[in-house]
């Protein structure tokens, strides 16, 4: 290899290696952003979840094949033993489901089993699996370390997953339309987001809002949203209940 081709391949090395370091500093700003905009401003955390899922292969599982991949996925996630696992069948396929209540959080993991026919009459199945944690009171705080958890499990499996990060908090009494709209806003610039809609209907407000430093979103009335952020007044208690949710909130409310 003469000098010329030895600088060349050197030029496309550190080309690749700079890729990679921009690549991985964009993903740690988004871990970082994200972070950051779903802990503002929480000061009285009552709930928080993380669910991820993915599609799994078409493979013909069998309910024995099937309680094997949620106790190996439960052991994965240092879940060991208490837990219940129910199968049934439905209407486009089946469910198998191992869950475990605890005192600081609950968990569920899914296999589920979608069936179909083929042109020529054959039998097909599509699996999905779905991992939900939910975490009570402060120990919501950890969310986005669950979320990193899964997001790693899920890829060392070879899925691509689908997570989503829930948070609720509370405040005293009802917040001014000032203090709303002071929250709202401090919610999209955290994370450099464009507000797209919002809806209110009784008591409660909705935003929707779209960042393009976060790769994940969803439609909302044929619009691109990644941010999302609620605000509940029940009148009985006095108390405003804030939700968040990236890229949507997974929840009723």
């Amino acid at each position: 290899m003469n000098t010329k081709s030895k600088i060349y391949v050197l030029v496309l090395i550190w080309a690749a290696a700079l890729l990679q370091l921009f690549i991985n500093s964009s993903i740690n700003r988004e871990e970082k952003m994200v972070e950051q905009v779903m802990s503002y401003g929480i000061d009285n955390l009552q709930e928080s979840t993380v669910k991820a899922y993915a599609y799994y292969g078409n493979e013909l599982l069998t309910p024995d094949k099937k309680e094997a991949i949620v106790r190996h996925l439960a052991t994965e996630i240092s879940l060991d033993s208490g837990y219940e696992i129910t199968s049934k069948d439905t209407e486009s396929g089946s469910i198998t489901t191992l869950e475990k209540k605890g005192a600081q959080a609950d968990t569920t993991i899914k296999v589920i089993s979608l069936t179909g026919e083929e042109n020529y009459g054959q039998n097909v199945q599509e699996n999905y699996i779905m991992m939900e944690i939910i975490l009570k009171g402060s120990a919501g705080s950890t969310a986005y370390t669950y979320k990193d958890t899964l997001d790693t499990l899920y890829k060392d499996l070879g899925m691509a997953p689908t997570t989503n990060i829930y948070m609720c908090s509370q405040t005293k009494g009802q917040l001014t339309d000032s203090e709303t709209e002071t929250m709202i806003n401090n919610f999209m610039e955290s994370v450099d987001a464009n507000e797209i809609e919002r809806l209110t209907l009784d008591d409660t407000l909705c935003v929707y809002g779209y960042s393009k430093n976060i790769d994940e979103y969803v439609y909302q009335n044929d619009k691109k949203v990644n941010v999302n952020i609620a605000f509940t007044y029940n009148a009985t208690e006095d108390v405003t209940y804030i939700h968040r949710g990236i890229p949507f909130i997974d929840k009723s409310f």
